[in-house]
């Protein structure tokens, strides 16, 4: 941990809400690119990013600097997806749009998920970026994490509070669901590797007006 996020963080736990403005600039952007690529919606993505610093504020005087804050704080991120994108699902559930069919609400939600018309260059990085959008919301965050932060397995595991094999096999299942979908989509499953490079140096959340 750096000695400047250090002093930041101590001064956080005191109170100064100055330190915290600079902490939440820092990180902000971050959070917010890691929510959108999981939750696939960007105001869905702004309460995410709300909760996430709201609950830090409210927890950092009890942060003991036992694991980084920039793990501890995604922690945070990831469980505020996943409660976010669960809660939605059982709305939907109880509360359907009128006559209108599972498969019918998937696909506009997988419409509403377009990634910029920047990165519309090969339907190979589309077709990724709509299977990412299939997984369901534990393995798209390993994926997420993995290649589009480059956090390390270690790092992972901290995130998500699991060892590091339980990493390595969700990691392993969701490239290999990737595969699948890639393999149905394309006939070519072993452009996978290439298309998570090109997605991770992309940005695909939407630009602020």
């Amino acid at each position: 941990m750096l000695d400047a996020e250090l002093d930041l963080i101590e001064r956080c736990q005191t109170g100064d809400r100055e330190a915290f403005e600079e902490l939440f600039t820092f990180y902000r952007d971050d959070v917010f690119r890691f929510a959108y690529l999981v939750v696939r919606d960007s105001t869905l993505a702004q309460d995410v990013v709300q909760e996430t610093f709201l609950k830090v504020f409210r927890s950092i005087a009890k942060f003991q600097f036992r694991s980084s804050f920039k793990s501890w704080l995604y922690r945070v991120a990831v469980n505020e997806a996943i409660t976010l994108l669960r809660r939605r699902k059982i709305k939907e559930e109880l509360d359907p749009a009128p006559g209108a069919s599972q498969e019918h609400q998937r696909d506009r939600v997988e419409r509403a998920w377009q990634p910029e018309e920047a990165v519309l260059d090969s339907e190979e990085r589309h077709l990724l970026h709509v299977a990412i959008g299939r997984l369901d919301p534990v393995h798209r965050s390993v994926i997420v994490l993995k290649y589009f932060h480059e956090f390390s397995d270690t790092e992972i595991a901290a995130v998500i509070g699991c060892p590091p094999g339980t990493v390595k096999s969700r990691l392993h299942r969701a490239r290999e669901l990737l595969r699948h979908q890639m393999a149905r989509q394309m006939g070519r499953p072993d452009l996978i590797a290439l298309s998570y490079h090109r997605l991770s140096k992309t940005s695909l959340v939407p630009c602020e007006e």
